[in-house]
This record gives structure tokens, C-alpha cells and sequence, in this order.
């Protein structure tokens, strides 16, 4: 697949991700779409120790370069001091993140 990658919620025994694996393009709606599919994994609490993180991870998206983003790993975090405790984005190849079509 030309473009993959994932996010994931990890930290205090948290282990859940929503991937990716196309040929076609990532735009930004889809992944605010795998963001969502991640949020609702999630428990109630599990999701409290991520919120900020989560909308973190949304406004990365949403404001990343309008030709998309290259591979790159990026965390989140409610509180620094927790830092096991976060949301975390991967591309591993290809782009992602483009603009929405038209």
C-alpha cells in the first residue's frame, strides 16, 4: 500500500489503534473519520486521561500542510508530566492529511 499509518491511544494499560493501509489518497477528513473509530474504542475513562490529546491530535490535522504530511511520528498528551499516557500519530509511508477535495 502506498500510504499507511495509525493512531493510537497508549499508556496505563491502554493499547488500541485505528490504521490505515491504501492506495488512495488520506485527506484530512479521514483522518479526523480514524480518529473518531479511535475515540470510540475507547472507555469512558480511558478516553477522560486523552481528551485534550485526542483534540490535540485533530487540530494537527486540521492545520497541517494543505499538500499533506510526510512520515512522521508525533505524540499527544493531556499532562506532560503523564506522558505514558497519550495519543499518538504515525505516518509510516506515503502522505496523509491532504486537503479535502473540492
Amino acid at each position: 500500500m502506498r500510504n499507511r499509518g495509525r493512531f493510537q491511544a497508549q499508556g496505563n494499560t491502554t493499547e488500541k489503534s485505528s490504521p490505515w493501509a491504501t492506495n488512495d489518497n488520506v485527506y484530512k477528513q479521514t483522518g479526523i473519520d480514524l480518529i473518531d473509530n479511535l475515540q470510540n474504542q475507547l472507555t469512558q475513562n480511558e478516553l477522560n486521561e486523552r481528551n485534550v490529546a485526542v483534540q490535540k491530535a485533530r487540530n494537527f490535522i486540521n492545520a497541517s500542510s494543505p499538500d499533506g504530511v510526510l512520515p512522521m511520528k508525533k505524540s499527544f498528551f493531556n499532562n506532560i508530566q503523564t506522558r505514558s499516557i497519550r495519543i499518538d500519530i504515525e505516518v509510516n509511508a506515503g502522505l496523509a492529511f491532504l486537503n479535502n477535495p473540492i
